[in-house]
Parts: C-alpha cells; structure tokens; sequence
C-alpha cells in the first residue's frame, strides 16, 4: 500500500478502496486457513530439512496467536490512525482532469458537488480575524455559497485540461494569478491539496533522483547543475507536445554555441 501511495500518478479517490482492501488483507491473514499458513504447511518437508525447526499444526497456532496477531493488531491501528479522514483526502480526487466526465454527458453537471461539500465540511470552519480598526471578528475560511458557485464553472475548465498528472495540473492552477482571482475558494482548496501529506511523496522521490544523477562518476557536479538537472528529473512531463518541442528548440538556438578563443 505505501509504494502504491508513493506513485507520481497517485488516484487520491483509490486511497479509500486501497486502505480498506489492506485492512481486510491483514484480517484474512489472521484465520487459521490464512494463505500463509497453508504455504507454510504445504513447505513442511522442506522447512525442516533445512533448518532444525519442527512444523506442527499447534505451534503454528502458537505462532499466531502470540506473534503474528498482535502485530497484525497494531499494524491496523497505525494504518487506522495515519487514514483517519482517507474520505476527505479521496475527496480532492474531485480536481483530477482524468475524473471529470465529458462535458455532454449527463453526469457532467452534477460531478464534483457531494464532494465539494464534504471539503467544506471539513475546512469551511470559520476563523478569527481583526478589522483594519483592530475589531475582532470570524470569517469563513472557505465561503461555501461562492465555493460552490466557482465549482460549477470550474470543472468545465477541468474538462478541457489535458488528461495529464493531477499534481502537475494542481501545481499549475495554483501558480497562476488569473486562476487565483476567478477562482479563490477553488484555489485555496488546491494549495491544501498540494500539502496533504499523501501528495508529497516527490520528497522521497527526489532523494531516488539525485543518487542517479550524483554518483560516483559524477560526484564534482555542482549545487547549480545539480538542482538543474534534478528540476529536469522531477518535473518535466513524460510526454511534450510538439509546440513545447518547438520552444526548448529556440530557446536552445538562441544561445552562442561557439567559444571565443
């Protein structure tokens, strides 16, 4: 679950199916007919052949009421604990471009709104705040009335996005001012999105990224070629469209090739 969680192309609305599937996994292993117990069984001969250990039927129940449950117990209370709002996190799922239906079907023009208010739910809390004169009062974090509305609007945008990687899409729409401005409630719920700590597994990536780039052939790279090339590694889409081609091309063209000498 932890490698398909650490994906660049993680599906925020497969957490909650994911997370529910181990839980069960880890309960299945725990019958007395678990899979592991007949492999083990079915390994008997060899087992002890190999080793000074006597498989029986009563020490393996041993096994796995001293050991093999208690672990399966606290394993399942982590995982519980770490996915307490899995159904909010799966939530965000709703500003994958790949998810929205096509703009004449007839699910189009209701998609996205159940879950645009379990998010308000969640964070439409209101908050303290201060008038310019000093006066103490609370606001909405998110106005649900204007969230709802931006919504409406907005998944037709959604609809027209390449079917590209959901945390490239959201890093592009936060990062835009224009975006920001027509659409601030939508734009606040995507920056949460980009922190959500499901979402940062490119940190862990990108140490994986600089033991390939820095090794020890190439260990007198510096800081500034470095950070370049990890930019490249991490960033750039597996795919560029022809007009992308096009622009690295020039930009490349226009820087002097030939050293003075």
């Amino acid at each position: 679950m932890s490698r398909a969680l650490q994906t660049e192309r993680i599906d925020l609305t497969a957490i909650t199916p994911l997370v529910d599937a181990t839980l069960n996994t880890l309960d299945d292993a725990m019958l007395p007919a678990a899979n592991w117990v007949l492999e083990l069984m079915d390994a008997k001969n060899e087992i002890e052949e190999v080793t000074d250990i006597t498989l029986t039927t009563e020490s393996i129940a041993t096994f796995q009421g001293q050991v093999a449950e208690p672990f399966s117990r606290m394993l399942k209370a982590n995982i519980s604990s770490r996915f307490i709002s899995q159904d909010i996190v799966s939530s965000f799922g709703i500003f994958d471009p790949k998810k929205v239906p096509a703009a004449d079907s007839s699910d189009f023009h209701t998609y996205g709104e159940d879950l645009i208010d379990v998010l308000l739910a969640h964070y439409g809390a209101e908050l303290p705040a201060k008038t310019a004169d000093g006066d103490e009062y609370t606001k909405e974090a998110l106005i649900s009335r204007e969230t709802r509305e931006e919504w409406k609007t907005f998944r037709s945008y959604l609809s027209k996005k390449p079917k590209g990687n959901l945390h490239l899409q959201l890093k592009e729409l936060t990062t835009s001012d224009m975006l920001s401005e027509i659409f601030p409630n939508i734009s606040t719920l995507e920056n949460i999105c980009l922190s959500i700590p499901v979402s940062t597994a490119s940190v862990e990536r990108s140490f994986s990224k600089m033991k390939l780039i820095k090794t020890r052939i190439r260990n007198r790279i510096g800081q500034s070629q470095l950070s370049y090339l990890m930019k490249i590694a991490m960033e750039t889409p597996e795919t560029l469209s022809s007009t992308q081609l096009n622009d690295i091309i020039t930009v490349l063209n226009k820087k002097p090739r030939q050293i003075a000498v």
